[in-house]
């Protein structure tokens, strides 16, 4: 059982390695990231989204950031290349960014969707021709 346990595990290991060197390998900028998921759906809208967020990034240089979500600081690297969060959230409209101290390096915009659709409030009654 600790066989399968631990080449399980390792297998982990592989899999979040490569996912790491591919997102670098995509990235052609000084500064990139990857967020996911960015638009969650909901039952209802006032609900919000309950969803594990995920972000990794990448820097061709050392930087001391933070990640903030929506205005608060969720995680801080000190003199990091890069970095990885994850965490169960729940959000109803709100922004993800990528700071070093109060300037704005990387964001977006995480969204609600619901699967229930906008009520529409008929304008006028129905109408007749007799």
């Amino acid at each position: 059982m600790w066989v399968l346990r631990s080449c399980l595990a390792m297998l982990l290991l592989v899999c979040q390695s490569s996912m790491a060197n591919d997102a670098t390998d995509k990235c052609a900028e000084p500064l990139c990231w990857q967020v996911s998921p960015i638009v969650c759906v909901a039952d209802k809208l006032e609900q919000g989204c309950e969803a594990e967020l995920r972000v990794i990034w990448f820097s061709d240089t050392p930087r001391t950031v933070c990640l903030y979500l929506a205005e608060q600081a969720e995680r801080c690297w000190q003199e990091a290349t890069s970095g990885q969060w994850r965490q169960q959230v729940n959000w109803r409209l709100g922004w993800l960014s990528l700071r070093q101290q109060q300037q704005v390096l990387l964001s977006t915009e995480l969204q609600v969707l619901s699967r229930q659709p906008v009520k529409r409030r008929r304008i006028s009654g129905a109408w007749s021709i007799f």
